[in-house]
């Protein structure tokens, strides 16, 4: 896959400046319409002293001709001027709300109206108002209808007004809808971006870094194309082939040492029977014609047992050799283990107790006969490490990290501290002559790792042994 244009910081550096952006515009936009939205409540204001004074030119228009009171139609002259200099005031954002020709008609109509009503000024009822023919009922039809005109005229300003605050503010509250929606959407696709570029791959690089530690060296094939993500694989994947270098380094430094130590060890354990097979026959072949027939029955008797002793190290040796492949199954582990100790039935002492303590149902994923044959060289050993009377105890029970700790002590007379390194190297024993080939340790280790799991000895001379097998539960299926 090729590699990416833009690097994952880049990326995530357009992305945060593209949302502050978008917010920095949306809080710009939204202080903008609440400026205007405050410039037209102001402006609502001087419409609202507009409409109150029309509304007070009508209440002492109708007191004035109720009740003939000269002060309430001087009071209406008073907020005629009122509303003249409110209108001259704000004639451009009246015209705005408006139109150039309704404000000039509201203008004609409140000249009129005034003009009535200072040519009723003098006038009593029933006589006609100054300078006109009309009588003052005809006039006061007139002032009536010219009021409801300059009324309607207002209430409408105050009315359009309203309506364009309402509509600023949906505005307002629309554009701040519009950028929280944007916002939350871009942070979403951000996380999901880093979910999918960073997080997943970092995910895959730690199940990597699990097989590396399982022994398992495989490089991460399919890189994606993002330079940074890319060049930590590429790392990775130099720092995997060159560690399977080094294990491959290491093992065969350990197989040349380990070969040499089993050649030395095949050499001095085969090299004692064939001794002992050497000086019978050279004895035999002296005393042939002399010797008495039993006595030479012994000696060859002691041959024969020195040649199947000599067997019995090549056969284990073969049996070591042989890779067969392991038959693994998922079977309850308390049954097996009862079963590997009716074998040992009879290499068991009877002033030696054998505990078992495994919980209920426990099971383990396993080739059930290399398993016996490991719990059997372990359980073999505890017993030949203990003189006289003791206990060896069996307890397992099920981990916290998919694995099943099969715990394996004795009471015996436990293992040095400088010997402990060591117990697991073939024909390693620190038994007697003759009564150990040191390859049981050897086997068992093997057995134990080749099932994915691993073995611990802890032990204290005087104190005792301890061997801690881990033994994976289920089926491990390797990614």
């Amino acid at each position: 896959m090729p590699t990416a244009l833009l690097s994952i910081r880049h990326k995530v550096t357009i992305a945060v400046i593209a949302l502050y952006f978008f917010m920095a515009a949306g809080v710009a936009g939204s202080y903008y319409f609440m400026y205007q939205l405050e410039d037209k409540i102001a402006y609502l204001e001087e419409l609202s002293k507009l409409e109150e004074s029309i509304l007070e030119i009508r209440r002492f228009e109708k007191n004035y001709f109720l009740y003939d009171d000269q002060k309430s139609l001087a009071t209406v002259l008073y907020h005629i001027d009122r509303v003249k200099e409110l209108l001259k005031k704000n004639v451009p954002k009246i015209e705005s709300l408006s139109s150039h020709e309704k404000v000039n008609g509201f203008r004609a109509d409140l000249a009129e109206y005034e003009r009535l009503l200072q040519s009723c000024w003098t006038a009593r009822v029933g006589e006609e108002c100054q300078k006109s023919s009309e009588t003052r009922a005809e006039q006061e039809a007139r002032i009536r209808s010219l009021g409801s005109r300059i009324s309607d005229f207002a209430e409408g300003l105050a009315r359009q007004k309203r309506q364009s605050i309402r509509q600023t503010m949906r505005t307002a509250v629309q554009i701040q809808m519009l950028v929280f929606a944007v916002v939350a959407f871009g942070f979403t696709v951000h996380g999901a971006f880093l979910v999918t570029k960073v997080i997943k791959p970092l995910r895959r690089l730690e199940k990597s870094t699990e097989s590396i530690a399982k022994g398992q060296f495989k490089p991460i094939h399919d890189l994606p194309p993002e330079k940074e993500i890319r060049e930590i694989f590429d790392s990775f994947n130099r720092m995997a082939e060159q560690l399977k270098i080094r294990e491959e380094q290491l093992v065969q430094s350990k197989k040349l040492a380990s070969l040499g130590t089993m050649l030395a060890g095949v050499a001095h354990e085969v090299n004692n029977p064939l001794s002992n097979i050497s000086s019978s026959c050279e004895i035999l072949m002296e005393e042939l014609d002399q010797a008495d027939p039993d006595w030479q029955k012994q000696l060859l008797k002691k041959v024969l047992e020195q040649v199947d002793k000599a067997r019995g190290i090549v056969l284990n040796l073969l049996e070591f050799s042989r890779n067969k492949d392991f038959s693994k199954e998922r079977f309850e582990l308390e049954p097996i283990i009862r079963k590997t100790l009716s074998l040992l039935h009879g290499q068991i002492p009877p002033q030696i107790q054998v505990d078992v303590e495994v919980e209920p149902r426990l099971k383990i994923y396993a080739d059930k006969q290399r398993f016996q044959q490991a719990v059997m060289n372990l359980v073999s050993n505890a017993v030949q490490a203990i003189d006289g009377e003791g206990v060896v105890s069996i307890k397992a029970r099920q981990a916290t990290d998919g694995f099943v700790e099969v715990a394996i002590r004795d009471t015996g007379k436990g293992i040095k501290q400088e010997d402990l390194p060591k117990i697991f190297d073939p024909f390693f024993t620190t038994k007697d002559v003759g009564k150990g080939t040191g390859l049981g340790l050897f086997i068992t280790h093997d057995i134990i790792l080749r099932h994915g799991g691993s073995i611990q000895v802890d032990s204290e001379p005087g104190k005792g042994t301890t061997f801690l097998l881990k033994l994976p539960a289920q089926e491990v299926v390797n990614e």
